[in-house]
């Protein structure tokens, strides 16, 4: 929507709208940090059990070995988990974003009140 700064409704309406898609946002935001803690809590989860593992299977080992191993068999949900990290990242961002977007309105809104 293109904003006229001379007129306050519009840019309550844009603020209002902006409300609105902050509000969906910070829905999406709450079960992408849900996905990405059992994601997180899963992957720690079999990185343990694949360390015990190979430290079983295989018996003395360097660290780097023990960890090259371990790697292997969890890489699939380090990458899962990471992703999903990345993507409640993402959805904070775009919530920042929005704020600073309601901010300016608001302020510009302010502005425009104190001239008339």
């Amino acid at each position: 929507m293109a904003l006229n700064p001379q007129n306050p409704s519009e840019i309550a309406q844009e603020i209002a709208r902006l409300s609105e898609v902050l509000e969906g946002r910070t829905d999406e935001y709450a079960e992408h940090i849900a996905a990405a803690a059992h994601a997180s809590a899963t992957f720690k989860g079999t990185h343990a059990r694949a360390l015990l593992n190979v430290i079983s299977a295989h018996g003395k080992l360097t660290v780097g070995e023990k960890e090259a191993f371990t790697e292997i068999e969890v890489n699939e949900q380090r990458v899962v988990a990471e992703v999903l990290e990345a993507r409640a990242k993402a959805t904070k961002s775009s919530m920042d974003s929005l704020r600073t977007q309601i901010d300016a309105l608001r302020s510009l809104g302010a502005s425009i009140r104190a001239q008339t």
